[in-house]
């Protein structure tokens, strides 16, 4: 996670909406780190020295994932919106009313809520559904890149330019393009991104004439936009003419009713469906409520699955690796093959053994305290009393 220039959790911070598997091993496991770096999208959290039985089992797993993606598309390319909750309802109401039209759309949500999800469900259902789908991630792009990554350039445009570059615009034409993390675009790219969508006309790099493109978007962002604008650092234009249809995906912590279908369906993927979901496993999952949302909870089932011991998925095994994806402690709270199950002891448990823990290493310091834990001052207080621990 440390190194010169761009740390480990920068490159995921840029790339977590891709679909390459990533093991994080690291010599400098904190809690604040692993909880960071799962919310990212990592594929699993390891710290050095990896025990390599727990090393193996990951790799198998990540290259059954990466050959069923090369034959179907990434986890998240055909998911259907999953859920029966009144929140998720509502999601799909908001699609089929939608998907028809061309209209902008703008996605809301946290980290890992299945914004681009959202995203391909109006692809589907609309009248280009049969066109292309591109995805990019602004977080992704270096801001010097971005006019090109989005409408391409000509062979010596620019220093490196040495191929001539479509473009996404132009890659997507009849079709849909999905820009995630939207909040990232600077200033002036959101201006050429505002008139190539008002317009319907892009000018690659280089090149002296504009070019016709008819592409529908959809963008996503983690970010109050409003406050981005009034903060000067997204246009006020875009974000009105994005704004017309805008749709909110709320987090798993508000839909606790989609922890369990969301858990069927993300297990059938894995290719587990011989695993069940008993009354403790539901249980274990309803305990938590999940800052990572539903790529936290992919990384927990893939876990457990990689572990599981019987047809069943045991709720105590569910709650260890729970406590590995919050506190990073993999080597220690995740069973070998083999070994006896994990004995009786809620994560509601290790959570408060935990924050006392670092309460007490820094001196009752709340602030401190919750900086080392990862959370804010405000959460921490909340925690604090509903346990019943005393603070200075």
């Amino acid at each position: 996670l440390k190194m010169k220039g761009m740390g480990g959790l920068d490159v995921l911070r840029r790339c977590g909406s891709i679909s390459t598997r990533v093991i994080v091993l690291t010599g400098h496991g904190t809690v604040k780190a692993a909880v960071e770096a799962m919310q990212l999208g990592a594929f699993s959290f390891l710290e050095k020295p990896v025990d390599a039985d727990m090393l193996r089992p990951l790799l198998r797993q990540a290259l059954v994932e990466d050959g069923r993606a090369g034959q179907g598309g990434a986890l998240h390319d055909s998911t259907p919106l999953i859920g029966q909750s009144p929140a998720m309802d509502e999601v799909r109401d908001f699609v089929r009313t939608v998907a028809p039209t061309d209209e902008t759309v703008l996605v809301f949500g946290e980290t890992g809520t299945g914004k681009e999800v959202v995203a391909r469900q109006i692809h589907a259902l609309s009248n280009r559904a049969e066109r292309p789908f591109v995805a990019m991630s602004a977080a992704c792009v270096p801001h010097e890149l971005f006019e090109s990554e989005l409408f391409g350039h000509r062979r010596g445009a620019f220093t490196g330019a040495h191929d001539d570059r479509a473009g996404l615009f132009r890659e997507a034409d009849g079709g849909t393009l999905f820009i995630d993390e939207l909040a990232e675009l600077p200033l002036e790219s959101q201006a050429k991104l505002l008139r190539a969508i008002e317009t319907k006309q892009i000018r690659p790099i280089g090149e002296s004439g504009e070019a016709s493109v008819d592409v529908r978007i959809v963008a996503a962002t983690n970010r109050d936009l409003w406050i981005e604008t009034q903060a000067g650092r997204f246009r006020e234009d875009l974000y009105f003419r994005l704004q017309v249809f805008p749709v909110l995906v709320r987090p798993l912590r508000e839909r606790p009713e989609d922890l369990e279908p969301l858990a069927t369906h993300l297990l059938e993927r894995l290719g587990k469906s011989e695993l069940t979901i008993d009354a403790d496993s539901r249980a274990a999952l309803r305990e938590y409520d999940w800052p990572g949302n539903v790529r936290e909870l992919l990384n927990v089932l893939r876990r457990a699955s990689l572990f599981a011991i019987s047809e069943s998925l045991d709720g105590d095994l569910v709650r260890r690796m729970i406590a590995a994806s919050v506190f990073g402690n993999a080597r220690e709270s995740t069973p070998s093959p083999g070994l006896e199950p994990p004995s009786r002891t809620s994560l509601a448990d290790v959570e408060r053994e935990h924050i006392e823990r670092v309460l007490s290493d820094k001196e009752g310091n709340i602030t401190k305290a919750a900086a080392a834990l990862g959370i804010d001052r405000r959460t921490l207080q909340r925690k604090l009393r509903s346990y019943g621990i005393e603070a200075q």
